[in-house]
């Protein structure tokens, strides 16, 4: 069977939520934060999850990584004409898990299908509505030299998985893709951090220029301390993807002070989705807005981000 029309919330079961959201963001020290992304990945559909589970997550994190507390989300799908059935229902059925784990409701989902060969099967789109706590607001002013970096799992396994999906290298069984709802890890570790971002496409590399050119200080690396599964080294290096460079979907980079940093450790350890936490650098007072990466053989150097290029699809 495939699947050839629209497809409304009444028909999957999904429920308004956002007039609870708004009458919760008129409460005293509460206003309503929004964050919304479209995800693509390539394949939509891999092997411990796919694009449902992906956008879900994604917005959720992207949210939570304000300081907020996410409540609802909405999501607006593209569908390929001819996407069998039973695809679609693995989508919903994945949506709907990935919003219990999150701890949110789905407030709306709009769909539209367009013709074959106009889409990858299937694009999400999806806003995150949640509410500030009255608690820290991790915003990156507040980074201090000093402050250790922390990563909040191993590196580059979303992207692995479906490098190794795609270019047959069977190391999907051995590294599956990372994809959570980190709400709950933020939540045990929030009021002893300073700042939180999500690891995403442009892997850790990224997040960290664009952090430290945001708040004028150096961030300095220690690349033998990034945790990184074996099997996800060998599919990222089977395609010269190095694993600072490499997607996640389920791991934070954290700013943390240096008193507190044990204790954030052993609460990451701890839950689950941070059994593999690792400080990984720290932030010198070197006013450059740099990176430094201080390679095993002990040299530090910097890494050239080419400029006005549009990076590989691997989310």
């Amino acid at each position: 069977m495939t699947y050839a029309q629209g497809w409304d919330a009444a028909q999957v079961g999904f429920g308004p939520g956002v007039r609870a959201l708004v009458e919760e963001a008129l409460l005293p020290d509460r206003g309503v934060v929004v964050r919304t992304g479209t995800y693509v990945v390539d394949p939509p559909f891999f092997g411990n999850g796919d694009i449902g589970r992906v956008a879900v997550c994604g917005a959720v994190n992207e949210l939570a990584v304000t300081g907020a507390e996410p409540r609802h989300i909405a999501l607006g799908i593209v569908l390929e004409a001819g996407l069998p059935l039973e695809l679609v229902h693995r989508l919903t059925a994945s949506v709907r898990s990935a919003a219990a784990e999150a701890g949110v409701a789905i407030a709306a989902v709009d769909t539209q299908v367009v013709r074959a060969g106009e889409a990858d099967r299937v694009f999400v789109t999806t806003t995150a509505f949640g509410v500030t706590a009255g608690g820290p607001s991790l915003e990156l002013h507040s980074v201090r030299p000093g402050d250790r970096i922390v990563v909040t799992g191993p590196l580059g396994s979303h992207a692995a998985h479906l490098v190794s999906l795609r270019d047959g290298l069977g190391y999907e069984h051995h590294v599956p893709s990372d994809c959570a709802p980190l709400g709950g890890l933020l939540r045990t570790v929030a009021a002893d951090i300073r700042h939180a971002r999500t690891v995403v496409a442009g892997g850790l590399a990224e997040v960290l220029r664009r952090s430290a050119a945001g708040r004028g200080l150096t961030l300095r690396v220690d690349e033998s301390a990034l945790p990184v599964r074996h099997a996800a080294r060998v599919a990222l290096g089977a395609r010269g993807l190095a694993p600072l460079d490499a997607a996640c979907a389920g791991c934070l980079c954290l700013f943390v002070p240096p008193g507190r940093t044990g204790r954030v450790l052993a609460a990451l350890h701890a839950h689950p989705h941070g059994r593999r936490a690792a400080v990984v650098g720290e932030v010198t007072a070197d006013p450059m807005g740099d990176v430094e990466f201080l390679s095993p053989d002990g040299r530090l150097r910097t890494r050239t981000v080419p400029a006005g290029s549009v990076p590989e699809r691997l989310l």
